[in-house]
């Protein structure tokens, strides 16, 4: 059972739900979160395929504002919520179930976002990790000088971007984690 490596809830185990999830490990999820420690306290943040919630939830425990968590399943979205409350984190988590990309086409339309970071780890058999990127540019969803962390399979190609620059790349067995940048104008 994966748990929380840092923060207000370290060491706090967390469920994940029935099916095909796959929670990074917790030394990829160590090394992201100290890469990412700067950027975290107050910021908001968009966990993309959340399935338990456990990069959104490593978040607040580490200091962000507030956390969406999006996952197109009943389940994951239930067991990341139950999670949240568990932890003591859901007064600043918010859960939406629907479909990754149809979230990100209709954020404009929202009153929230842009997100400082965005977690994006769907599933190996769907992972995209180029097309996430250029919805999330789409969406406009990132704010300046905020990151997408991306996690996909080694055997998936590497994406291109002209639209954000590649800050670090790091693998972990059969995972690539991605932290990649907004460019400013």
């Amino acid at each position: 059972m994966p748990r929380i490596v840092g923060g207000s809830a370290k060491g706090r185990l967390i469920k994940s739900p029935p099916g095909e999830v796959r929670p990074a490990t917790a030394r990829a999820r160590k090394a992201l979160f100290d890469y990412l420690a700067q950027a975290l306290p107050g910021a908001t943040v968009l966990d993309l395929y959340c399935g338990s919630g456990g990069l959104g939830l490593e978040a607040l425990s580490r200091g962000a504002a507030e956390a969406w968590f999006v996952d197109c399943s009943a389940q994951s979205i239930q067991t990341a919520r139950m999670n949240a409350r568990t932890l003591k984190l859901d007064d600043r988590a918010h859960f939406t179930q629907q479909d990754t990309i149809q979230f990100l086409q209709r954020l404009k339309a929202k009153p929230i976002g842009p997100f400082s970071l965005i977690f994006a780890a769907p599933p190996y058999r769907i992972a995209e990790p180029e097309r996430i990127l250029e919805t999330i540019a789409t969406a406009e969803a990132v704010a300046p000088n905020g990151a997408v962390c991306l996690e996909y399979s080694r055997h998936t190609p590497h994406p291109a971007s002209d639209l954000f620059h590649l800050n670090r790349r790091r693998i972990y067995g059969e995972t690539v984690i991605e932290v990649w940048g907004s460019y400013q104008d």
